[in-house]
Formats: C-alpha cells, sequence, structure tokens
C-alpha cells in the first residue's frame, strides 16, 4: 500500500508538512484502534509497521527539506491523543 508520507513530493507545497503529518496521525489513530484487544504477537505487528511507516515520513519530510528533529514513538503516540 502506499501511503502519502511515502509520495510526499507529490503534496503540494502549500499544505507540506501538515498535510503528510496529519494522514500519519489519522492512520496511526487507526492502527491502534482496539490495539489492547490484540494478542502480543498482533501487538507487535502494528508496532514494527507503526515504527517503519514513522522512519519513512520523517526521511521523507527530511529529504524535502523539513528538517524535523525525528519523534520517538512515544512522543507520537502522545501527539495523537
Amino acid at each position: 500500500m502506499t501511503y502519502i508520507w511515502n509520495r510526499a513530493d507529490r503534496v503540494p507545497k502549500e499544505l507540506m508538512p501538515d498535510a503528510v503529518e496529519e494522514a500519519f496521525r489519522k492512520w496511526t489513530k487507526e492502527q491502534y484502534k482496539d490495539f489492547n484487544k490484540l494478542t502480543e504477537e498482533e501487538k507487535t505487528k502494528v508496532n514494527y509497521k507503526f515504527v517503519v511507516q514513522m522512519g519513512k515520513m520523517h526521511y521523507n519530510l527530511r529529504h524535502l527539506g523539513y528538517n524535523k528533529p525525528a519523534l520517538t514513538m512515544q512522543e507520537s503516540l502522545n501527539k495523537i491523543k
């Protein structure tokens, strides 16, 4: 699946980086929905997917000149609450 943060170069400059970050926040909320009901293996898969995609988003934003320091997983989760 292709996510907007993996195609950040196609987002209009006037919407950057807010549109990408907002899309990532919405995606993250959806991924962690009912997280407590998952098995440990499923939780690990969700966490891994989140960390990989967060890294890709930060890499693409930095590559395009949006030099924000990378957030930790906990900082990112705190932003979506």
